[in-house]
């Protein structure tokens, strides 16, 4: 080898070691925290907008359930939050919700912003929501109904959440 070829080899070796060494801290990290876990719940939800003073409460029903790849158990859903938009047709929300296994009461929290449609502007009718964050995504279509200061969202078709912890 060359002197000018061996300063090259060596070059190319010292910074082949910096990127290796460099990007160790990130693996080691990313494999200490574990991998991720998904849940996918399904079931039906009933929601309450409060268009007056813009609040959103609601709840699953009874036959809610979850799942993750290694099993299958009841939960809970809690939704607590408030509108951040609205029109003649729709409320944009954002909430904070608990998904509690009812079986074991482990809860997580996550934050969901939600868009619920409705296709009229009469007392009742047809209903489609979806929602999306970095943790969440849930979707599903129902009915709605309203009532003093008061839409509610029964949204029982096809409702689906899936999680990411």
């Amino acid at each position: 080898m060359r002197p000018r070829q061996a300063v090259a080899v060596t070059a190319s070796m010292a910074t082949l070691l910096l990127t290796a060494s460099a990007m160790a801290p990130v693996a080691i990290a990313d494999a200490a925290r574990g991998p991720l876990a998904t849940f996918n719940c399904a079931g039906s939800i009933n929601v309450n907008v409060h268009p007056v003073n813009g609040a959103v409460d609601g709840k699953s029903a009874g036959n809610f359930r979850c799942a993750t790849p290694d099993e299958s158990f009841p939960a809970q859903l809690t939704i607590s939050g408030s509108v951040t938009g609205s029109g003649g047709l729709f409320f944009e929300t954002r909430t904070t919700d608990s998904l509690k296994r009812t079986d074991t009461g482990q809860a997580l929290q996550f934050t969901i912003d939600r868009r619920f449609d409705r296709d009229t502007t009469a007392a009742s009718g047809n209903a489609t929501e979806r929602g999306a964050s970095g943790q969440a995504r849930d979707s599903g279509t129902g009915t709605f109904g309203t009532g003093t200061n008061l839409v509610t969202f029964v949204i029982t078709n096809n409702y689906m959440l899936d999680i990411t912890t």
